[in-house]
């Protein structure tokens, strides 16, 4: 039955995105698909209305042009083309003059993804125990150590020689040579310590890397993206649908302008409509909704992305209306039932599962291996016979050297 208040026809503005808003006609009868379709041809039977579909020209949601005027959808509710706006438009102090909103439909988590990061290369596997500025302050304090024992600890030993007996006793050798007495000792025992120590925690973490290898380091956060990509080791894309790169100049982070100046910069953009997903495959981070990620390309374990730690902004998705629409009141009393009634996400979620039902029944179960293989041992056997190839290089150092250029005692 009619709402005897409500217009008999209402224009639509959409664009058209699989699993979100698909227009086709079926014997002169319009039938609309997805889960923005799938809402205004609810509330067109609920409220008795005929649909109208318009198709944004510029197949955008949104877009500044300038003096508080907007193209996409929002243009076409600004200018009086449509009547209503879908695709998960949010609510926004930016738009409050052009359009109206109605009551808040589902929240809009806008992050970035990275390709699910692969394992770190196990050929430079001995690095990584320390970080870089782990490691170099163990070389200054290996030297600074070398200095002190040659002027105070050995017996008229030289620079090169106090240095061997450092190393030496890092890998648990003897130290010989050393001058005794009792403050010297306290040196000497508190020098050993480090000695056994460091090894120790070195060993620990090594033989942990090579059971469990790390992972290749993404960006966690959008200050961490910054610096990928003001680096140049990242590309960071944003939505062409969206505006996103308005948020990002916007920001009272300066991390986050840096990021928006260089993408509007080099004009980093993809579309919902094409295949974005191919741009992972390179080092490259996609700012998206992770809700329309989840309706357009699939979630995790069926895709191999990783989300960031944090988030560009959360909104709540709403429904736009021309400025002064009669009849919001009676749309959000049927809004509130769909929306409590968890109906709405039923749809995001039939949706995804729907969709995308092909790349899961693609994707194989593997029996997890839990026991060490040949090439998880490659690098601890590398490691290993460096070091005795160094010992034997050592021994025939100390015996075809002609004890004539005393390099261990002056």
């Amino acid at each position: 039955m009619k709402s005897p208040y409500f217009p008999s026809k209402v224009r639509v503005a959409a664009i058209e995105l699989e699993s979100a808003m698909t227009v086709k006609y079926v014997n002169n009868q319009l039938v609309l698909d997805g889960v923005e379709g799938k809402l205004v041809q609810c509330l067109a039977d609920k409220l008795g209305f005929e649909i109208e579909i318009l198709l944004s020209p510029d197949d955008e949601v949104i877009s500044d042009l300038g003096n508080g005027t907007f193209g996409g959808i929002i243009g076409m509710l600004q200018r009086g083309e449509a009547d209503m706006g879908v695709m998960g438009l949010v609510i926004s102090e930016e738009v409050t003059e052009a359009v109206d909103f109605s009551v808040p439909l589902s929240v809009l988590e806008m992050t970035f993804l990275t390709k699910e990061p692969g394992e770190m290369p196990k050929v430079a596997a001995f690095t990584y125990p320390f970080s870089l500025e782990a490691w170099f302050l163990y070389a200054f304090m290996i030297l600074a150590a070398t200095i002190l024992f040659q002027r105070i600890m050995f017996r008229n030993a030289t620079f090169f020689g106090s240095f061997l007996s450092v190393l030496g006793s890092i890998a648990s050798q003897a130290m010989e040579n050393v001058k005794d007495s009792p403050w010297r000792r306290v040196m000497f025992g508190f020098w050993l310590t480090i000695a056994s120590v460091m090894p120790f925690f070195y060993n620990t973490s090594f033989l942990s890397f090579l059971t469990m290898p790390q992972k290749l380091p993404v960006p966690r956060n959008f200050e961490e993206l910054s610096n990928a990509v003001l680096s140049g080791k990242y590309k960071c894309l944003t939505p062409k649908e969206a505006k996103d790169r308005g948020l990002l100049l916007a920001s009272a982070n300066e991390y986050m302008v840096e990021l928006g100046e260089i993408i509007e910069k080099n004009n980093w953009k993809y579309s919902y409509a094409e295949q974005f997903t191919d741009h992972l495959d390179d080092p490259v981070a996609i700012i998206i909704a992770k809700k329309v990620f989840k309706l357009l390309v699939g979630s995790p374990p069926y895709v191999t992305v990783k989300a960031s730690d944090d988030y560009l902004g959360v909104w709540h998705t709403t429904i736009n209306w021309i400025k002064g629409f009669c009849c919001r009141e009676r749309v959000d009393e049927v809004l509130y039932s769909l929306v409590n009634s968890g109906l709405y996400e039923k749809w995001i979620n039939d949706y995804a599962f729907r969709d995308k039902l092909h790349k899961r029944l693609e994707v194989k179960y593997e029996e997890p291996e839990m026991q060490l293989t040949l090439e998880d041992l490659k690098m601890a056997f590398y490691a290993l016979f460096i070091g005795y190839a160094s010992s034997f290089l050592a021994l025939f150092a100390e015996i075809l050297i002609p004890k004539r250029l005393a390099i261990f005692y002056s």
